[in-house]
């Protein structure tokens, strides 16, 4: 639709010029290429603008999947999985375990001393 708009403007500005169309149309032919040419430059407004409001929609959709996205990627993090723990809880497991292995390993060692104690008496 605009190259023909186009090829219209050509040849009344071609018409316009020439020595051969009488003065009596060369006015009407000076005065079509300006229409034609606001007429184009409406279009082409009219299709950016068009253009325009089909981006704006586009990134509006895209904001308000974001939007929802986020939302439930945050609902996820509020409640703990379960079996997954915590770094910090690890921490503190391995720590209360270390703990018990170590009061653990008192407890064997004082049950093997008096285990020897006992030992050496039954002999006897």
């Amino acid at each position: 639709m605009i190259d023909t708009v186009q090829d219209l403007i050509r040849m009344s500005h071609k018409y316009a010029k020439s020595q051969y169309t009488p003065s009596n149309q060369r006015a009407r032919w000076a005065k079509l290429a300006g229409q034609l040419i606001w007429y184009q430059d409406q279009v082409m407004k009219n299709f950016s603008l068009e253009a325009m409001y089909i981006q704006l929609q586009d990134l509006k959709k895209r904001v308000i999947e974001s939007n929802e996205r986020r939302e439930r990627l945050s609902r996820n993090r509020n409640y703990p999985l379960i079996g997954l723990r915590k770094v910090g809880d690890r921490k503190k497991e391995d720590q209360e375990k270390a703990e018990e292995g170590e009061a653990a390993e008192t407890m064997e060692t004082d049950e093997s001393e008096s285990a020897k104690e006992t030992l050496p008496s039954a002999a006897e």
